[in-house]
């Protein structure tokens, strides 16, 4: 019978990983509360990355303890969807110049929310049209990013 079940190893990679960028940005500086040097936004990010990783390591010990054990990392893993999004992101990567942000961002959204987890139409064409615009409103208006524009101008 194995020591440790997957959630034990992969929290304690996880605190590794945090501990490391955790230390890893202390080069760049913390800097002042008033003032956050280069060093701060990451060394937060590490520190979240090992409370979270710690959670899950008392979580996954704790159910260890009523014995649950090590399994295949793949067993009953159900490919179809992951594919599926995986192929969508792919599309959307090469449709994005040839037909626009916003179109090419409705469709993308509509395909997933009609396929990978099918919604009614009324969810899918509001969501995928309230996505693409608020995306839009975020990266072209706000800051003022360079979004492709499709032939017709959008």
């Amino acid at each position: 019978m194995a020591k440790f079940n997957n959630d034990q190893v992969s929290g304690a990679i996880w605190i590794a990983v945090g501990i490391a960028v955790a230390l890893g940005s202390l080069r760049y500086g913390l800097g002042p509360l008033e003032s956050p040097g280069t060093g701060f936004l990451p060394f937060l990010a590490g520190c979240a990355i090992v409370l979270l990783a710690l959670i899950g390591l008392i979580q996954s010990t704790l159910k260890r303890r009523k014995g649950t054990g090590w399994t295949p990392i793949l067993q009953g893993v159900l490919w179809q969807k992951p594919l599926l999004v995986m192929a969508a992101l792919f599309a959307y990567a090469l449709l994005m110049k040839p037909l626009g942000f916003i179109l090419c961002t409705v469709l993308f959204i509509g395909f997933l929310l009609r396929t990978v987890e099918p919604q009614r139409w009324s969810v899918v064409i509001v969501g995928a049209i309230g996505t693409a615009l608020g995306a839009f409103a975020i990266f072209d208006v706000w800051l003022k990013a360079q979004l492709p524009q499709g032939p017709w101008g959008f």
